[in-house]
């Protein structure tokens, strides 16, 4: 079979191909050997031209190929090769916008961001409407969902809800993933039509949802679930759940405690802050074998508690892309985090969707704490097992000054991105610094230095180059003149102004790593040298955990 991968530019089609062991082919590199050209070069002729040739040079890749995997160009819009599968590799961040230092611009009328943002609409809908199935892989990918492609090994003994989306390569869809060991798949009356149900029914270990119709037909010998949205019911179903909350959420424990006696009881209403989190952690741990507790939030802000947690309730359910609700944890998740037993790390901050601790920590998980939260989740968290904490933005100065003990490089900087929680309490660190003053040695010793933005960094950043001048990015208030070195410490969710068109650094050191980031796109836009904030983050993340196995941790 021929596989074809499709997916947004930078999504990591190419990174997750080189991770094959089957025959793998990049169309781009095809079409390079086909003509003799660069990419570049033959975009610069024309896209009308530079598609014909794209569809031309996959008709003839595909002549005699039986069994192959071929990573197609973004905005490829030729044939497809008939019996083909199309996989659509997704990341997180792809509705964040991106900006390439090596790719050919698309319409150098507006800008790179804009660029992307342009054609992001029309590309997502084409590729909802190709994919056969879509596969979500974590920022940083390195591997580890391979066999996704292949035959997988995997065993994910949780539960699956089935989506429209499912049924376009039915039943290849579900003979592929026969040996994972799902426990249930979920058919919910809401979200398929009845021809789908039928065919679903027909399936082994079925959880039947009722969402919208009381009286529907449930096969003899299928688990079936009761919302209490629908009111009360005189049968005996394998669970009753409860979806919409009470204005007070403790109300909603007592309802479905009082209506779900005798069944297993699924909690799976929006949860709002850490409190609540809390409270309703506590009523599943009053008989967990007998209850779930699936939170729910606009967002998907809860998604590590469910993945930590989830595992060890009688329902659970994981989900290969969307799904049907962003709380529930991913594929990647159950394949590549290590099961919680006791303790485990996280990345803490808002945002934290674009961190890629998760995989370079070992599956840390990601969790979102605003400042005003971060006292009582902190407490919170470390009763649940969170020994290893990576901090970021905007939740450095207090994980700093809240500590119990802290390191020299963290009190020198009054900032903490590194913590360790145990019974004597929070040890606060900064390997900030340590791997900025690391940097400054492997650049040149720049005369001029501009600072613009910096938030929690801004102190670490002084350590590393003591003669930088601070420019609020928020006011764009640089002092005239040209600087040698451009330190860039602002990212694309804060208010923030362009350097004039006349400032042409030698070098513009970005500190963020994200493809939205506006120093990258600054740097594109004027043709500026860019060095990215990858190498900080690998470099602080090694510091990190050296400091992690000092104090004891296996990681």
């Amino acid at each position: 079979m021929i596989t074809l991968l499709i997916g947004h530019r930078g999504s990591g089609k190419t990174t997750f191909l080189k991770s094959l062991k089957q025959k793998t082919f990049d169309l781009d590199e095809e079409l390079e050997k086909m003509t003799g050209h660069s990419v570049s070069d033959l975009f610069a002729q024309g896209e009308v031209s530079f598609r014909e040739l794209e569809s031309m040079a996959l008709k003839k890749l595909c002549q005699g190929l039986d069994n192959a995997v071929i990573a197609l160009g973004a905005g490829y819009v030729g044939e497809i090769p008939r019996g083909a599968r199309l996989i659509w590799i997704r990341r997180v961040t792809d509705s964040a916008g991106r900006c390439f230092l090596d790719r050919p611009r698309l319409n150098e009328k507006i800008s790179p961001f804009e660029e992307y943002k342009e054609r992001f609409a029309v590309r997502e809908a084409r590729y909802a409407e190709l994919a056969d199935e879509q596969l979500l892989i974590p920022e940083g990918y390195r591997g580890g969902l391979e066999d996704f492609v292949g035959q997988p090994i995997w065993e994910i003994p949780y539960d699956f809800t089935l989506l429209p989306e499912h049924f376009k390569s039915w039943p290849a869809f579900i003979e592929r993933r026969k040996d994972w060991g799902v426990r249930r798949w979920e058919v919910r009356d809401d979200l398929l039509t009845p021809e789908q149900i039928a065919l679903a029914l027909k399936l082994p270990n079925v959880l039947f949802s009722r969402r919208i119709i009381k009286d529907s037909h449930v096969p003899e010998g299928c688990a079936w679930d009761w919302p209490l949205e629908l009111g009360s019911t005189d049968e005996k179903p394998y669970s009753m759940s409860l979806h919409e909350r009470e204005e007070d959420f403790s109300t909603s424990l007592a309802r479905l405690e009082f209506y779900g006696e005798g069944a297993q009881l699924k909690l799976a209403v929006e949860v709002k802050d850490f409190n609540e989190l809390q409270q309703g952690h506590k009523w599943w741990l009053k008989d967990p074998t007998h209850r779930s507790f699936l939170p729910r939030s606009p967002n998907g802000r809860w998604r590590w508690y469910r993945s930590l947690f989830g595992p060890k309730m009688p329902i659970h359910f994981f989900r290969e892309s969307e799904g049907s609700g962003l709380d529930q944890p991913t594929l990647w998740q159950c394949v590549l985090q290590p099961k919680f037993k006791d303790k485990f790390g996280a990345v803490l901050g808002s945002p934290v969707e674009h961190s890629r601790t998760p995989i370079e920590q070992r599956g840390f998980v990601s969790i979102q704490v605003s400042e005003d939260e971060y006292p009582f989740a902190i407490e919170f968290l470390k009763e649940l097992g969170l020994t290893m904490a990576a901090v970021t933005s905007p939740l450095k100065k207090i994980a700093w000054a809240s500590a119990t003990n802290t390191s020299r490089e963290s009190k020198a900087t009054q900032a903490a991105n590194t913590l360790h929680l145990s019974h004597a309490g929070v040890f606060a660190h900064n390997t900030d610094v340590l791997a900025l003053k690391e940097i400054a040695k492997q650049i040149p010793e720049f005369q001029n230095i501009w600072l613009w933005g910096g938030g929690g960094i801004k102190s670490s950043v002084k350590a590393a180059w003591p003669n930088a001048i601070e420019v609020s990015a928020r006011l764009g208030d640089a002092p005239p003149g040209n600087p040698d070195l451009v330190i860039w410490a602002t990212g694309r969710g804060r208010p923030f102004k362009w350097p004039s068109p006349q400032v042409r650094p030698t070098l513009i050191l970005d500190l963020n790593y994200a493809e939205d980031s506006p120093g990258l796109e600054w740097a594109v836009r004027e043709k500026l040298p860019y060095q990215s904030g990858l190498t900080m983050f690998k470099l602080q993340a090694e510091f990190q955990r050296h400091f992690w196995r000092e104090r004891g941790e296996d990681i």
